[in-house]
């Protein structure tokens, strides 16, 4: 092969290896924490207990950006003390932010696809909202309060579940530069 051909086969491969570079996003930054929430269920009074929460993040991005922010969780500590119908609940909540930027995101999810049977943890769809970044440094995001608005036969409730303690674990950090 000739020098010439060699140093354009090389630069062909230097240039498909930026353009991979630039068609990659961020990666995501996810961790698990465990939060204690104490509830307040309509006509069964307060019910608390412990709930992993995930939050998933891009673990960078640049100041300007808005990013996706999702949380799942896991059941929470509601019992309902009747069954719930398939799409009669529907999550929303926000995430708490820290750092080198302070606030809330609101996060919000789908309803149910599945019953909940009555005095059975209820596990909710994700929530996701978006973040538009205003600071470079490290921004953190911990999980915060989480509704559930339930539709039943003896009408609509919304039932709130709060972090028994702050501040509660960091479970995503953002590099923003």
């Amino acid at each position: 092969m000739s020098a010439l051909v060699k140093r354009l086969a090389a630069a062909g491969s230097l240039i498909a290896a930026g353009a991979a570079l630039v068609l990659v996003p961020s990666p995501a930054y996810a961790d698990t924490v465990t939060v204690n929430y104490s509830c307040e269920i309509p006509l069964s009074g307060t019910q608390t207990g412990d709930v992993e929460v995930t939050i998933t993040a891009p673990a960078t991005a640049t100041v300007g950006e808005t990013v996706d922010v999702t949380v799942t969780t896991g059941p929470i500590p509601i019992l309902p003390p009747i069954d719930l119908d398939a799409g009669s609940v529907t999550p929303s909540g926000e995430v708490t932010v820290s750092g080198a930027q302070t606030g809330a995101v609101a996060v919000t999810g789908t309803p149910n696809p599945e019953p909940y049977p009555a005095n059975q943890p209820v596990q909710l769809t994700a929530l996701t909202g978006q973040l538009t970044l205003t600071t470079a440094g490290e921004v953190q995001l911990s999980p915060g309060a989480v509704n559930a608005t339930a539709t039943t036969i003896f009408g609509t409730f919304t039932i709130p579940c709060v972090p028994t303690a702050t501040p509660t674990p960091v479970a995503a950090v953002i590099s923003v530069s």
